[in-house]
């Protein structure tokens, strides 16, 4: 096993993709190397890529095909707008993630996993394989382009499928995880996710942190029934629509909200609500100056 981390960007959001990993400098001590996928210059931790930018799957195919040539053997996959928003656990990140991804021989573990208020998706493991899930292969978002531990030779594989199903423009990050594989296809890669606060370092305070959002979730649920009740789905979907960024962020190894901080090449306003309202003070200043530095319209 050799690790690394690769940011998945293009040049248009460079700086974004350099505050994401300034973000996981601060936040995983002893982190694995960083690597760019995406980027113009060819050197050093950009790996480069050949054709257009726009051909995410055909780019990402190329950054893994580098890291496996300078023999790393997984990579976590980390989108450019997916900084941590909290303290990691380096040592499940660094040793016993890892350790599992070898022991389970698993293509994909994600780090957005089951629990705070999202379901399972297939069978749980014991305690020796820390409550990881096993994904049920019908399961459309086992590949989910939340950070996760990719095995590479596996990733070059999917990647190489959606690039044969795909075209152009068409090979984007969207169509590369929401495709749904045949069953046949899907159970030649064994995928998983964690089970968020259980594998985070926080401690009591992760613990009050979790019982605090499930009782605001429970709030907002009886907020949607009477909603319901008094106005129908119509007016229950439109409540929850707007509720939605108050339960965005998930805790674990690598705490995270879940649609990251861009959204459509712009400042996505849920993460902001939600760094507004319930972030520290640290990822308060973080933001502050990454809004600054990477979003010049503000």
């Amino acid at each position: 096993m050799k690790a690394c981390i690769l940011i998945s960007t293009f040049e248009k959001f460079r700086r974004l993709a350099e505050w994401t990993a300034g973000r996981i400098e601060v936040e995983w001590e002893d982190h694995p190397p960083v690597f760019y996928a995406g980027l113009d210059a060819d050197g050093g931790s950009s790996l480069g890529f050949r054709g257009e930018s726009s051909d995410w799957m055909s780019v990402n195919r190329d950054a893994v095909i580098r890291l496996m040539e300078k023999g790393y053997t997984h990579a976590y996959l980390i989108l450019d707008d997916h900084a941590p928003v909290g303290r990691c656990h380096e040592g499940f990140l660094n040793e016993e993630l890892p350790r599992l991804a070898v022991e389970l021989d698993s293509a994909y573990i994600g780090l957005l996993g089951y629990g705070q208020h999202r379901k399972m998706e297939g069978r749980r493991l014991g305690l020796n394989h820390a409550g990881l899930e096993r994904s049920n292969p019908d399961y459309r978002w086992k590949f989910s382009l939340h950070p996760g531990l990719w095995k590479l030779d596996a990733l070059e594989r999917v990647l190489n499928s959606r690039i044969d199903l795909y075209q152009g423009k068409d090979r984007t990050p969207w169509n590369f995880e929401r495709h749904r594989d045949d069953r046949e296809f899907a159970e030649q890669f064994p995928s998983f996710r964690i089970g968020g606060a259980s594998c985070s370092s926080g401690g009591i305070a992760c613990a009050v942190s979790v019982f605090a959002d499930a009782f605001r979730r429970f709030i907002a649920d009886c907020a949607l029934f009477l909603a319901k009740h008094r106005g129908g789905q119509a007016l229950r979907d439109a409540m929850e629509i707007r509720l939605h960024w108050v339960f965005g962020r998930y805790q674990g190894p690598y705490p995270m909200f879940w649609s990251g901080c861009m959204r459509q090449g712009k400042v996505n306003h849920d993460f902001e609500k939600w760094v507004q309202t319930h972030g520290s003070s640290r990822i308060q200043t973080a933001w502050a100056r990454a809004k600054a530095e990477c979003f010049l319209e503000g």
